[in-house]
């Protein structure tokens, strides 16, 4: 099932995307929930992100040939870092990259929701901890990234995790997807996410051994290679397979 998160007439209600509609559910997203029977079509709600987590996780350097291009040793371990919650962004908003920011990438990625609160979770079991699947997209001032002593602005300044459309909970198999970034309709990255140095099962539990998950809690699981500039004007696509397409516009604060 895909489950959204959306506003109509001022209200944040969640639901079922069918086709090109939305069937609104009651109770918790995470545990209980039933239909309320109203039904809302697609086009006329606007969607949010799909899920509002306590923490967001995102791996660095999980694809062999993303390491290359940035021209870093192997890592020998997932390798997470923190994106703050007040740095998402909707399906469809704005990227805003602030006044000053130098070149700023985009960095498509398949995005883990959690589903039950994980700790100290063995790789065996740690799929049963997960909800479902999204698209983020980590953006990144490379700058701001290269200079300062933390990522606290490169990677989490406002509007620079977008997710969404939705969160897909039947992907049995998520090194079975294929991802793609589109910048202006141009292919960007490709990538399937077999190729992940350490696959979801590994990453929820190495995070878990040290940090509580709870439900809602997201992990961006790295970036392939083909990360490049994005700026003023421009439009990002994340698609992966199975999901849908995240897509949100650029713009770049005046000086």
């Amino acid at each position: 099932m895909k489950f959204a998160r959306f506003a109509v007439n001022g209200t944040v209600k969640y639901g079922i995307v069918d086709g090109d509609q939305l069937r609104e559910i009651r109770g918790d997203l995470f545990g209980d929930h039933t239909p309320t029977g109203t039904v809302y079509r697609l086009d006329a709600v606007k969607l949010l992100t799909p899920c509002v987590p306590s923490k967001i996780l995102a791996l660095g350097l999980n694809y062999a040939l993303h390491v290359q291009e940035s021209k870093r040793p192997m890592p020998k371990q997932p390798e997470p870092f923190f994106k703050v919650p007040s740095s998402l962004c909707h399906p469809g908003d704005p990227i805003v990259i602030p006044a000053g920011a130098g070149e700023t990438h985009y960095e498509g990625e398949l995005v883990v929701v959690i589903g039950k609160t994980a700790k100290r979770v063995s790789p065996e079991e740690a799929l049963d901890y997960v909800f479902g699947y999204t698209c983020g997209n980590d953006v990144s001032v490379r700058p701001w990234q290269r200079g300062d002593l933390q990522w606290w602005r490169a990677k989490s300044s406002d509007t620079f995790a977008p997710l969404g459309p939705w969160i897909e909970t039947e992907i049995p198999d998520p090194s079975r997807l294929t991802l793609e970034t589109r910048l202006n309709g141009q292919v960007k990255q490709h990538t399937t996410t077999d190729q992940l140095l350490f696959n979801v099962p590994t990453t929820i539990s190495f995070i878990s051994q040290v940090v509580t998950l709870y439900p809602g809690d997201c992990i961006y699981t790295g970036t392939p290679e083909g990360v490049g500039p994005m700026d003023d004007g421009d439009t990002v696509e994340i698609e992966i397979s199975g999901i849908g397409v995240l897509r949100n516009p650029v713009v770049r604060e005046k000086e």
